[in-house]
């Protein structure tokens, strides 16, 4: 692992309000669409409320192409994900999120720590992440997290295209929980 991790920022803009933006986000039909667009293979999702707020947990297996080369004979056709999201109100008519992504290959760990937030943004919401990633390999480490780093960006900005779609179309989603 490097001494420093890789930081990975992003923001996005919805026509909706924050409220909106978060209800699909916790959607389960939204998460395996997202994963679908990914072309991950769904094994688990969950979406539930409690102490005010609301978690999602999202378990698939998700391809490697298009990763760099140094890695993919490493990884195989897919690893194997867990993105697991704590979202609460920030106490401002926003939403703040507590974000945690692992995969495991070959024994070592691939996390990606993070904070999101739906901020009221005039008559839309603006969405910002920022994470840490941490890939616990000596030698390749810091090659690695840049690698997931560079991944993280895509996966957010898939999201945020397949959110504008579903928001355009009145919020919903197009898989059956």
């Amino acid at each position: 692992m490097s001494a420093e991790p890789t930081l990975v920022r992003d923001e996005q803009r919805y026509p909706a309000p924050p409220a909106d933006v978060l209800a699909l986000l916790t959607d389960p039909a939204f998460l395996r669409d997202w994963a679908d667009e990914l072309g991950a293979r769904v094994e688990d999702v969950s979406a539930s409320g409690a102490d005010g707020g609301w978690r999602t947990e999202v378990r698939m297996r998700v391809p490697t192409r298009g990763i760099p080369p140094l890695f993919a004979r490493f990884v195989g056709a897919e690893v194997a994900v867990r993105d697991l999201r704590t979202w609460r109100p920030d106490g401002d008519g926003g939403f703040a999120a507590d974000t945690e992504v692992r995969a495991t290959i070959f024994g070592r760990d691939a996390v990606v720590l993070g904070t999101s937030t739906l901020t009221a943004d005039g008559n839309g919401t603006l969405a910002s992440s920022a994470a840490r990633v941490t890939v616990d390999a000596p030698v390749v480490g810091r090659q690695a997290e840049n690698a997931v780093g560079q991944l993280v960006t895509v996966l957010l900005r898939r999201e945020a295209e397949l959110l504008r779609r579903r928001l355009a179309d009145g919020g919903r989603a197009s898989s059956t929980p």
